[in-house]
């Protein structure tokens, strides 16, 4: 195992020479940095994203970040994932070209059709989960965050059932493309993301709530704060958002009814 790690780094991260300084004194020393790779992502032959991400979990990505940006709204739709990097290709069943929806941005993260106006159906009521549950889950993000203890280069995203049971966890440079990532990963182990629960470790502003949002997770939580386009969002469209998760301590900004305290 520890070799397949290594192989896994070497290929993620690159030792550089840097000058490192504590007050008045300086040193050469060697660091370990996050590499990131160039993804261009075409669906049905069309452009719709260009940006940046850590080369791992590709095909999870690819599966996420169609039905986190709407693109599609099940597995089932795709009939074909080609990676040739930098280079992504996906054909759907129905073959649509997608029309005025090309991201091109670094986080991987997009607004359209979001705000301001516009009716988006509410996420049903049903799933809660206990408090203590949510906090515990805190511990989990620290687990999986095995390359950012190298490199403090990556975020971190879990996907939790109301059991506190790890569904599906990957790290990233990019908050947006955990979400991808993690999200892909779930749908292709077969899991209902109604049922689960979503963990971030970086900001939520409104594209990175809406991620969740359209891949139908109720209740979205981090350890960092929330943005005022975020929470609005949230409330618009019945999620249960949570920001500054560090036990004891959460801030509830919306949907609170979802988190069970005893």
């Amino acid at each position: 195992m520890t070799d397949v790690k290594d192989t896994i780094m070497q290929n993620i991260t690159k030792e550089i020479q840097v000058v490192k300084a504590h007050g008045d004194e300086t040193k050469e020393t060697t660091v370990e940095v996050c590499m990131e790779s160039r993804i261009v992502f075409s669906l049905n032959g069309c452009i719709v994203g260009d940006l940046s991400i850590t080369p791992l979990d590709l095909k999870a990505f690819a599966t996420g970040y169609l039905i986190c940006e709407g693109y599609i709204c099940a597995m089932e739709e795709i009939e074909d994932i080609s990676i040739d990097l930098p280079n992504i290709s996906v054909t759907t069943r129905n073959g649509e070209v997608p029309v005025g929806k090309f991201s091109k941005n670094s986080s991987g993260g997009s607004c359209r059709d979001l705000l301001p106006g516009g009716e988006l159906p509410p996420l049903p009521d049903g799933f809660v989960v206990n408090a203590k549950t949510i906090l515990r889950s805190m511990d989990k993000v620290n687990d999986y965050s095995v390359i950012w203890k190298r490199t403090g280069g990556m975020h971190c995203s879990l996907i939790i059932d109301k059991d506190g049971e790890v569904i599906s966890g990957v790290e990233d440079m990019g908050r947006h493309t955990t979400v991808d990532k993690v999200v892909g990963m779930a749908i292709i182990k077969g899991a209902y993301l109604s049922d689960c629960y979503l963990v971030s470790s970086g900001r939520l502003p409104v594209d990175m709530v809406a991620k969740a949002y359209r891949a139908g997770i109720p209740v979205m939580i981090s350890n960092n704060a929330a943005f005022a386009g975020g929470i609005e969002f949230a409330k618009k469209v019945n999620m249960t958002l949570a920001g500054f998760v560090r036990p004891p301590d959460m801030t509830i900004y919306t949907g609170a009814s979802r988190i069970v305290f005893s």
